[in-house]
């Protein structure tokens, strides 16, 4: 990728965080706040949903295609005090839209998306989702429950996940768990769609089964997956499971 390109991809996700947050702040009855772990990971503009102040920011970051400031592959942890530890910090001057800003050390409170560079002051407008009845859109100054500010930069990360119709149906349910297969069910947990269904898309599928997330594909996961697609709750995974899991996502109630 050029210089050129890099650069245009960034501010395309700068630009993505401030919409997204935008849109968020205009559905604020729709987000509940609460401190869960693992939180939803859910795929863009999606709600309701449940988050707290950096459950939301990362959240942000995912649906616009930034990396996870937390360095967990969106895998449904980290907080502030582990996005302080993994993302680069900044000096003030060096803020952009869509980058964070964490309130707090030893320990960290509260982190912000900026809608604005914070170069000028604490005046630049902020995304907050620290209470119940937010996510709002307000000046920096009336978020400040801690010092110091530690800015942090947004960094590019994967894909956008997608929105929108599934691209990869209708499936062919032959009952064979192939990379078409996996890409349609990728789309609908809101995870990159790289017909390899590794770690993260297990836990974004746990996430949507209800059961714990931990990237083990076991008999309760498939249990919980068995009983959701409508097929014989047998524990293991074999052709009529994933004919299932086809016919659902033909049928879009998956």
């Amino acid at each position: 990728m050029t210089t050129e390109a890099h650069l245009a991809t960034i501010a395309q996700i700068r630009q993505n965080m401030v919409s997204n947050c935008q849109w968020a702040v205009a559905h604020r009855s729709q987000f509940t706040y609460a401190e869960i772990r693992p939180y939803s990971v859910v795929p863009p503009r999606t709600a309701p949903v449940t988050l707290d102040c950096s459950s939301f920011a990362t959240l942000m970051a995912m649906w616009s295609g930034a990396a996870d400031p937390s360095g967990n592959g969106f895998n449904g942890r980290g907080n502030t005090d582990t996005m302080l530890a993994h993302s680069q910090h900044i000096p003030r001057a060096e803020t952009q839209p869509g980058d964070f800003a964490v309130f707090g050390l030893n320990p960290s409170q509260h982190v912000v998306v900026l809608i604005q560079s914070a170069a000028g002051g604490n005046g630049a407008l902020c995304v907050s989702h620290g209470r119940q009845g937010d996510p709002v859109q307000v000046a920096l100054s009336g978020e400040i429950v801690a010092q110091p500010i530690t800015f942090l930069r947004l960094m590019p990360g994967g894909a956008v996940p997608q929105s929108g119709p599934n691209p990869y149906l209708p499936l062919d349910v032959d009952g064979a768990f192939g990379p078409n297969t996996k890409r349609a069910l990728q789309f609908k947990l809101g995870v990159d769609q790289d017909g390899d269904f590794g770690p993260i898309s297990k836990m974004a599928l746990q996430r949507h089964l209800g059961v714990a997330a931990n990237g083990v594909v076991g008999p309760d996961t498939i249990k919980a997956l068995q009983r959701h697609v409508g097929v014989s709750q047998s524990g293991v995974c074999g052709a009529e499971t994933t004919k299932g899991v086809q016919r659902t996502l033909n049928a879009h109630t998956f």
